[in-house]
């Protein structure tokens, strides 16, 4: 692995091109070898030297060499020649030995008459083998040699790896024109303001310029790294960064009286599934109940727009933080409200805090292998710029109550795995570096991206899809669901696996849609 280093004057396209000059001194030389090795197999044969030329015609000596170094070619001797794995090393003793059967055949069919003894093909194909192989051998050692002082993990201040990296797609653009219009006379409240997606939408939304940006967060450390952060630029927007639990009504309701926001996006949640899974009501508290006191209150005060930042594990949900999740879309779309109420649906964010991707950079640096969760694992990733650029794309689409941002194809999170071991460490086997887990709590395979109830249209925008959607219950419904688990959960004999279970319940679909039953939400005086 390079690493850049800004004193020097070696630049990358430089470094690109003394590599390729090397590949290209190193075709030269083999194929002089494979020259030389002729004579040389002749002279052990008969004790006499003749170049090949003078053996052979000139045709078929050409086309030995080619044939020969058409294999190194096939086998990658000349991709990275300094570090070759033993696996490689093996395709290119097959693809050798392939070649000395190749050219036996070629030369019946060339020049029938003026075949090389077989002896001496014999003996020219393992002078091939020894010396083409062995100039890759000598090489690797020269390599291990020189970094034999480097320390065994890579240098800690490697930039993070990007999406880009291994996932080509176009740029996601959005119309910044007509954005800067809606926003620019709008206070606008971002919750979860300090996360990798409400950070993210903060530094966006600077750019467009609204009147006012109200940055919400309960987390201190988040709120002020945010803050430093757009502290920098140059704006003229007025800041105010509030230290706020959302799961705290009167002090939300506060913050309304006071800033009387026009645009409000709920960004804050509890993500991480397995975790969710122990704690169901610090769950529903944060992700369903928090929602349901931000839609109250944008109804009370008249806000213009509300968009509800989702997740595609909201879809036939496995796991607490998706029966959160959902219910909480649900009552967004059941409110009946002056106010433009909207859902954003998508999946993973590359290298948003607490997910697989620093999880494992942080194994990587320590030269410890990543934990995969399962061969088949897959999901779908987006950049949070793109996610974001996205979710304030929205802020102009009235046509569906909930959109699903496009994420490409799911990646499979072994395939990431060994990519990110190949990047951080190139002359590790990979095998080695990558240790099986088995699923976690609340872990599906593949994430779903809508309902069977659910249709997908297209939108004004080719990168966010329409839902069409109904919620299957209706306000007063989901009201009394939700008062029920409420009322539940402050009760001490319920643990949390009966919390869980009716999370599950009551995010299940009338009727059933295939999940763990059918019972409908329960009274408190089924639980007695």
């Amino acid at each position: 692995m390079f690493v850049r280093d800004t004193d020097s004057n070696f630049s990358l396209e430089q470094m690109t091109s003394a590599l390729r000059l090397g590949q290209i001194a190193l075709f030269a030389v083999d194929g002089v070898w494979v020259y030389v090795a002729l004579a040389l197999a002749n002279y052990v044969r008969v004790g006499i030297w003749e170049w090949p030329q003078d053996m052979l015609p000139t045709g078929l000596v050409l086309l030995l060499t080619s044939i020969y170094l058409l294999a190194m070619i096939w086998g990658g001797a000349y991709q990275r020649p300094h570090a070759l794995r033993f696996s490689e090393f093996a395709r290119l003793a097959g693809g050798l030995a392939g070649a000395f059967l190749l050219s036996i055949a070629a030369a019946y069919l060339v020049a029938p008459s003026s075949l090389v003894p077989r002896g001496t093909a014999v003996i020219h194909a393992l002078l091939c083998v020894i010396g083409l192989l062995g100039s890759r051998s000598g090489l690797r050692l020269i390599n291990e040699w020189h970094r034999s002082g480097a320390p065994s993990t890579p240098p800690t201040e490697r930039e993070p790896v990007t999406l880009d990296e291994f996932v080509d797609r176009p740029p996601v653009e959005i119309d910044i024109a007509n954005l800067q219009d809606v926003l620019s006379d709008e206070t606008v409240l971002v919750t979860g303001a300090g996360g990798s997606i409400g950070a993210e939408l903060c530094e966006q939304l600077v750019r467009l310029h609204p009147e006012r940006l109200i940055l919400v967060d309960m987390c201190e450390y988040n709120l002020y790294r945010i803050q430093t952060r757009l502290g920098r630029r140059q704006h003229s927007v007025e800041m105010v960064y509030s230290i706020t639990d959302v799961r705290d009504r009167s002090a939300l309701e506060r913050l309304f009286q006071r800033y009387n926001p026009g645009i409000v996006i709920h960004t804050a949640a509890y993500k991480h599934v397995p975790l969710m899974e122990y704690h169901p009501e610090a769950a529903f508290d944060n992700n369903t109940m928090t929602t349901v006191h931000l839609v109250d209150l944008c109804d009370t005060f008249e806000v213009d727009q509300f968009v509800f930042v989702s997740t595609d594990k909201a879809v036939e949900p496995k796991s607490v933080l998706g029966a959160t999740k959902r219910l909480g879309e649900w009552y967004v779309q059941s409110t009946s409200t002056n106010t433009r109420c909207k859902i954003v649906r998508f999946g993973n964010v590359f290298g948003s805090q607490g997910s697989v991707v620093p999880l494992f950079e942080e194994r990587l640096r320590e030269g410890e292998p990543v934990p995969v969760t399962h061969p088949d694992m897959e999901r779908y990733f987006m950049t949070g710029h793109e996610a974001c650029s996205l979710i304030l794309q929205t802020l102009l689409h009235d046509s569906h109550s909930v959109y699903l941002l496009r994420m490409g194809d799911p990646v499979r999170i072994e395939w990431l795995a060994r990519k990110m071991v190949e990047t951080y460490f190139p002359d590790v086997v990979t095998d080695r570096m990558i240790e099986y887990i088995g699923k976690r709590p609340g872990e599906k395979l593949s994430e779903c991206l809508v309902t069977p109830t659910e249709t997908m249209e297209d939108s004004d925008h080719p990168n966010v899809v329409g839902v069409k959607s109904h919620p299957p219950y209706s306000w007063s419904e989901l009201q009394h669901q939700f008062e029920t688990f409420k009322k539940l959960s402050r009760e001490p004999h319920v643990d949390p696996s009966t919390l869980h279970e009716l999370l599950f319940d009551a995010a299940r679909l009338p009727g059933g849609d295939g999940q763990l039953g059918t019972k409908p939400f329960p009274s408190s005086s089924d639980t007695q």
